[in-house]
């Protein structure tokens, strides 16, 4: 008797150090990720061509994740809307301000980049005609299970105010995720990737916005 107590205390202490060991990792990537307090505050933030790498680099793995799951026929592991799918599969980086989109140009801004532990999430930038704000959250506000950004956004003499969400479970319950908000004249993308589905550490983050030249 005394043995069998033994093993099934045994147990339950390694189900409670998987439990702790699960929650401290996820919670320490989505502190490192979303965590405005950490977010360097650049006023004037430059799309530098680290950033752009980063972004190029999730496009390419996008497509190579939406390609591989039509491929074996699980496309119920991939969504996306019209124009984020066109931008997945026929978008290329001419360079820091423009992309092509099949055979249309558009002028863009970075609003944020998760990719391996690099992270670029600027509280202010002002591109190609484009001014966004990141609002700062309120102290006493908290979140379960995602966060949610504020951001004003002006261009073409108006504003705009649009909310993005970044919900990890989510995110990492397909290869790939991406949504568009059309608002004036502007498209706002959101695209997230993952390789190993439903481990939130191993999610990427791409959000654009985009204006056709």
């Amino acid at each position: 008797m005394k043995l069998m107590n033994f093993r099934n205390l045994f147990l339950i202490l390694i189900v409670i150090l998987i439990t702790s060991a699960s929650l401290y990792l996820t919670f320490n990537h989505g502190q490192s990720q979303h965590d405005l307090r950490g977010i360097a505050n650049n006023s004037t933030a430059v799309q530098n061509t680290t950033v752009l790498g980063y972004a190029e680099r999730i496009l390419v793995d996008a497509k190579g994740l939406y390609m591989h799951a039509i491929a074996m026929n699980e496309s119920y592991l991939v969504d996306l809307d019209n124009f984020s799918k066109e931008l997945i599969l026929n978008a290329t980086f001419i360079n820091s301000s423009t992309v092509a989109i099949g055979h249309a140009q558009y002028k863009y801004v970075i609003l944020h980049v998760y990719y391996k532990g690099f992270d670029f999430t600027p509280q202010e930038i002002q591109e190609n005609g484009i001014k966004v704000v990141l609002i700062p959250k309120p102290e006493n506000v908290t979140y379960t299970g995602g966060w949610e950004y504020n951001y004003m956004i002006t261009y073409d003499g108006k504003t705009y105010n649009v909310t993005l969400f970044s919900i990890g479970i989510m995110e990492s319950s397909f290869y790939v995720l991406a949504s568009t908000q059309k608002i004036g004249n502007l498209y706002v993308v959101q695209i997230s990737i993952t390789k190993e589905l439903y481990n939130t550490l191993y999610v990427g983050e791409l959000w654009l916005i985009l204006t056709k030249s």
